[in-house]
């Protein structure tokens, strides 16, 4: 970046250079036109003896006029090459660092929320994030971009521009210098109300794509209430923020503009009648290449401040941009997995104990969770936590991850405060398996690797089998390395839930949670998944959430939770007969138990051998034959269940291709995308047609400023070096 600022600064300087060269060709043309009086009464004869006879250029006594060109010519070449090379650095070592800045701070942001602790995601949008780590990155990136190093380079026109004007004519500098002020107040108000109005439409545009990605996540569910025009509202309420804002943007951008430019053509004027003021005054000190050099340089400089202003328009949006980004990257964590702070002890007993946790959501700090919950996990042993909704259990499981710390009390792990000890390190020793497991858009393998990540392809066939999945996953095409798709949608509940104990037993942790882990699956499926994790909790501490209460009847203690509290602990039968918490939620269950369907249990979980798919059933009465299915057509699509009749289950595969429509597709050509008329863009565009008349006209009108300018210009430097005896020279 030092070098493209350099590159930025000596091309800046280029332009005013060039009005010094230009001020001396001027005075050349004038020195000429000076020696031309002596020529005033010559004859014809002396006036064709001074032309040469090789090129036609007139010969004037005492002045080169041809080689002071040439020279004049030289220094413009020289100019234009050095601008070339500097323009093209300056550029491109800027993009280059924008590039490999933003790629950093694009990770280190997405460091930082990985990092945050929970407490952190409650009292922020997932979709805002989202949008942060495209949009305002990117907005960052383009104002680290050329908008830096384009601004530096106009400013160092601005500066150096008055710096010639000074040495070559200081009392129209000085003049002209007193409009500077307000040009670069102007500028500094303007950035700071936009940096300010760009960060809250950033903030705005954030909140409506949060919005919008949570009702396309949750389509279904908002077709299914037709909740679509609550939908809509919504987003468009978020959206009505973010006009406002823009609309604010654009005036405040626009009025500043304008009032630049009005300032840069009142200097113009004023340039205009004292530079001639002076000429006329002080001849010997003011002339006409002088005074266009003071002139030329002065305006230039300060028509380059003007021009320089638009480009803090993106550093604002950078700025605005990278306020919320930089906050969030630079914000503490207190826990925090990536430090290397805390305890890491050699080996993990399992000991875990809860002593006097009181608890409330930091979000919710009015509503008490936990209200001294005392609980003691010996090593090896498994412990069920039992209660109705709410009453925080799964907050119990969370505090022991660290996910959250407890307003009071201390959570113990062998002794030790699990505060002191190393984030990392106690997760790292925490197997968890949730009610919804979470599966990742990879193979199986890679699925389960994210449970350690050095783990190998032997740790992980031998978390699999632990886990009950070897079988259904040897079966599949390409065994560990098969996609499991979307949030794992090519595999069925079963078949994730245990995917998701092999991927928390494949680090062999010493303690294992189970969050609801069978409450979401079927009779069939929570039988196979169940017998995995009884196999799953041998030898280690183990800690169960469960809502059906049958899978826990066998742990060796039972707690009974109520209003954040442990009400009573003990076996199975020892809470039977104490006919509290625990009897409650037995009876609840046992009474309202649907009866089992006469022809038994569906099987979900282990859908029909590949080898045994070659065909499809159809169960019905005027459609009795097997229709043939492609290979491809298994492999890469799943099964769905169509009918069930007589015990008999209907599997279709939900992509089936016939070699007939294999041939199709190929043969089918992609559609190309229709031309879309620019009438129909502004029959879009109706409502603001008057805006855009008004808009339109007033372009005209702006770009039409500058030709005039020069026009009158002209005619200036005509009214100033115009003398009689030269036109008469010229007749």
């Amino acid at each position: 970046m030092i070098i493209g600022l350099l590159c930025a600064a000596l091309h800046g300087i280029a332009l005013p250079l060039m009005c010094v060269v230009f001020g001396q060709m001027t005075d050349s043309f004038v020195q000429s036109g000076q020696q031309l009086n002596l020529t005033a009464n010559f004859t014809v004869e002396e006036i064709s003896a001074l032309l040469n006879s090789t090129d036609g250029c007139i010969q004037i006594p005492g002045v080169d006029i041809e080689a002071l060109m040439t020279r004049h010519a030289y220094y413009f070449i020289g100019i234009g090459c050095a601008v070339f090379l500097l323009g093209t650095f300056q550029v491109m070592l800027f993009l280059l660092t924008a590039t490999k800045q933003t790629k950093r701070i694009r990770e280190k942001y997405f460091h930082a929320i990985l990092h945050q602790q929970m407490s952190w995601f409650d009292t922020h949008q997932i979709g805002v994030l989202n949008v942060r780590l495209t949009d305002d990155i990117n907005t960052i990136n383009e104002g680290l971009g050329d908008k830096i190093c384009v601004f530096v380079q106009f400013f160092c026109t601005f500066l150096s521009g008055f710096i010639i004007g000074f040495i070559f004519g200081w009392k129209l500098t000085l003049v002209i210098l007193a409009v500077s002020p307000l040009l670069a107040g102007s500028a500094a108000v303007w950035s700071k109300i936009l940096a300010t109005l760009t960060s809250k439409e950033l903030s705005a545009y954030a909140k409506a794509g949060a919005v919008a990605e949570e009702i396309l996540v949750a389509i279904r569910t908002v077709v299914a209430f037709n909740g679509q025009k609550k939908a809509v509202e919504r987003y468009e309420n978020n959206l009505e923020d973010a006009k406002n804002f823009g609309i604010k943007k654009a005036i405040t951008t626009n009025v500043s503009m304008g009032f630049t430019q009005f300032v840069i053509f009142g200097t113009y004027a004023l340039a205009f009648w004292y530079g001639t003021k002076l000429s006329v005054d002080e001849p010997e000190n003011y002339t006409i290449g002088k005074t266009i050099t003071v002139f030329f340089s002065v305006m230039i400089g300060s028509f380059s401040l003007g021009q320089g202003a638009p480009n803090l328009e993106a550093i604002a949006k950078a700025r605005g941009a990278a306020y919320e980004v930089y906050n969030t990257i630079d914000q503490p964590r207190p826990i925090d997995s990536s430090s290397k702070e805390g305890h890491k002890p050699d080996c993990v007993k399992g000991d875990i104990e809860f002593k006097n946790i009181h608890f409330s959501y930091p979000s919710r700090k009015d509503v008490k969770i936990l209200q001294g919950v005392n609980l003691t996990v010996p090593r090896g042993k498994t412990i069920a936590l039992v209660g109705a909704s709410g009453c925080g259990k799964s907050t119990t499981i969370q505090l022991l991850q660290r996910f959250y710390d407890p307003d009071s009390g201390e959570i113990t792990l062998d002794g030790r405060d699990i505060r002191t000890l190393n984030v990392k390190w106690l997760r790292e020793n925490m197997g968890i398996v949730s009610q919804e497991p979470v599966l990742f858009g990879t193979t199986i393998a890679e699925n389960i690797r994210y449970g350690r990540e050095d783990a190998t392809d032997e740790d992980i066939e031998r978390a699999v089998r632990e886990a009950n999945a070897y079988d259904f996953i040897s079966k599949l095409p390409d065994k560990l390395n098969t996609m499991v798709g979307e949030r794992g949608a090519q595999l069925s509940g079963g078949q994730k839930q245990r995917i998701a104990i092999a991927r928390a037993l494949v680090k062999n942790p010493k303690i294992l949670l189970l969050d609801e882990a069978t409450s979401a699956l079927d009779t069939q499926s929570e039988s196979v998944v169940q017998a995995a994790l009884d196999k799953a909790r041998a030898g280690r501490t183990t800690i169960v959430i469960a809502h059906r209460l049958s899978t826990i009847r066998t742990a060796d203690v039972i707690a009974g939770f109520s209003n954040g509290e442990v009400v009573e602990q003990g076996t199975h039968r020892e809470l039977m007969a104490k006919k509290g918490v625990y009897y409650s939620l037995v009876m609840q269950q046992s009474q309202g138990k649907p009866e089992e369907d006469e022809e038994g249990p569906v099987e979900e979980d282990n859908p029909p051998k590949y080898e045994d798919l070659d065909y499809v059933l159809y169960d019905s009465s005027d459609m009795d034959e097997l229709e043939v299915v492609n290979e491809e057509g298994i492999e890469n699509g799943g099964f769905e269940r169509t009918s069930i009749s007589s015990g008999r289950v209907e599997m279709k595969p939900t992509r089936r291709k016939s070699k007939k429509s294999k041939k199709d597709k190929k043969e089918k050509k992609p559609e190309e995308a229709p031309d879309i008329p620019f009438t129909r863009i502004l029959a879009l565009n109706k409502p603001e047609w008057p805006y855009m008349l008004v808009g339109t006209l007033s372009s005209l009108v702006g770009g039409a400023v500058y030709p005039c300018v020069a026009i009158i210009f002209a005619k200036i430097i005509g009214v100033s070096v115009s003398q009689d005896h030269l036109l008469v020279f010229i007749i």
